[in-house]
């Protein structure tokens, strides 16, 4: 063993294979690193028990970008099938069809820098995708592939060479980790995930996939298309300039959580698309030029801590309640951000069946007049300002209520021509100008206008 030991040290540049183990390290290409292959690759990442680790070019595969690697590439995913284990991916561009993963085969790439998988020309399909998806997806099972893993690599959808379709990965499973993965160039969706509504699974199984730092860009379809497993999380994770959603969390994905994750992108028109109960996102950020940041069309879904950064585009909306298929949703749900600069609204409540619980630090670019000029007191521009008012709420452990005093701003209300009158049991309440006075107003269903207060 000291003889091992000591051969490690001068393969890994003076660290033995059990330190760098243990340090949770793995040695890849980059500056200043080491690349390995074969036995080394092997060495590093066993752990010891009865998985294998297998290493692509030991089965043939090139990695020179031009080569159909397809056959090399599923016969090391399929050595790995067996037992389970890691399949290595040295630095390379290994061109594929679609390769099948399978429960327990982890694929691990040398960085997404490094190493990328690239959908062959006129494949059109997917690049990674599970087992048994085309017969699974759509059906709501409890099937599927478990416990795999996919971690340090690209993939590369080559929509260019692809015209008719193509994905980066579509899986239907649950208990799996996607970390440190780039989805790109894909003619349809970059990551799509499915699974069934099962609650119960066997002791020492989980139903959550974990989404950690993978990055979905420039796709024609949605960033993430997540209709499944539920109770996931996404963590510090990104999709920009797709043609889709960024994120889109649909189906099945219900108690989902969304921590760090940021969508942004001109062509990408809806930055998270919350259709699913009980979502919940923690810190994060909508970015967008047109379209909406967060919409929100099933119950229970939190936006919490976030950031809605809009362009000022004259179609833009911040926060969007937007009808369901169901009557009653959205409804109960808890928003909490910051929004700037949205064109058409901040948020639009059209869709708001109640219960909801909507806290906004607003900054407007505000309303123009007819000659295309600013409105004062209308909001402030994108170059305004600073705000003049700061919002203070203070619910518990007033010294003294009666003279600690909470104020928040008063509103205004612009002078306009009379509105069209409310629906039945309502009061519109406006402000309009007669003979150069303002006058406060009230509108009744019937269209009768009651003069509340004027300027004296």
């Amino acid at each position: 063993m000291a003889h091992e030991d000591a051969a490690d040290e001068r393969r890994f540049g003076g660290v033995s294979r059990r330190a760098a183990l243990l340090r949770g390290g793995a040695i890849t290409a980059g500056v200043g690193s080491t690349v390995l292959v074969g036995a080394a690759a092997r060495n590093l990442f066993s752990d010891g028990g009865g998985g294998s680790v297998i290493d692509v070019k030991e089965h043939g595969a090139v990695g020179d970008g031009k080569t159909d690697d397809t056959r090399s590439l599923q016969k090391a995913i399929d050595a790995a099938r067996g037992t389970g284990g890691i399949v290595f991916f040295p630095p390379g561009t290994y061109v594929t069809r679609t390769l099948t993963l399978y429960s327990r085969v982890h694929l691990r790439g040398s960085g997404g820098d490094a190493t990328t998988l690239k959908l062959r020309a006129g494949a059109n399909s997917a690049v990674i995708e599970s087992d048994g998806y085309a017969k699974l997806a759509g059906t709501r099972s409890d099937d599927g592939i478990t416990l795999f893993s996919v971690r340090d690599l690209a993939v590369d959808g080559n929509k260019q060479q692809n015209p008719h379709g193509g994905y980066g990965l579509r899986i239907y499973g649950y208990g799996y980790e996607l970390t440190e993965v780039i989805v790109f160039n894909c003619r349809n969706d970059g990551v799509v995930s499915e699974w069934g509504p099962t609650a119960a699974l066997p002791t020492g199984q989980q139903m959550e996939s974990r989404l950690s730092a993978v990055r979905s860009r420039e796709n024609d379809g949605h960033g993430f298309h997540f209709t499944g497993p539920h109770d996931s999380l996404f963590l510090n994770c990104l999709a920009s300039q797709n043609g889709g959603a960024g994120f889109r969390l649909a189906g099945e994905s219900h108690g989902t959580f969304l921590v760090n994750c940021h969508a942004w992108g001109l062509r990408q028109d809806l930055s998270f698309d919350l259709a699913a109960p009980a979502l919940g996102c923690v810190n994060c950020y909508a970015d967008l030029n047109g379209g909406v940041g967060v919409r929100i069309s099933r119950n229970d879904c939190r936006w919490m801590s976030g950031f809605v950064l809009g362009y000022n585009h004259p179609q833009e909306i911040g926060v969007q309640f937007s009808p369901a298929t169901q009557a009653d949703e959205p409804a109960g749900c808890v928003v909490d951000t910051r929004i700037v600069n949205c064109g058409t609204a901040a948020v639009d409540f059209g869709g708001d069946r109640g219960a909801s619980i909507v806290r906004a630090s607003v900054w407007q670019p505000g309303a123009a007049d007819e000659q295309g000029r600013h409105i004062p007191g209308s909001g402030r521009g994108w170059m305004g300002k600073p705000a003049r008012t700061t919002q203070v709420e203070i619910i518990q452990e007033l010294g003294n209520p009666e003279k600690n005093l909470v104020v928040s701003p008063a509103f205004d209300l612009r002078t306009q021509a009379t509105p069209s009158p409310p629906d039945d049991g309502s009061v519109r309440v406006f402000a309009r100008e007669a003979n150069g006075k303002t006058q406060l107003c009230a509108l009744f269903p019937n269209g009768a206008v009651r003069v509340i207060s004027a300027e004296p």
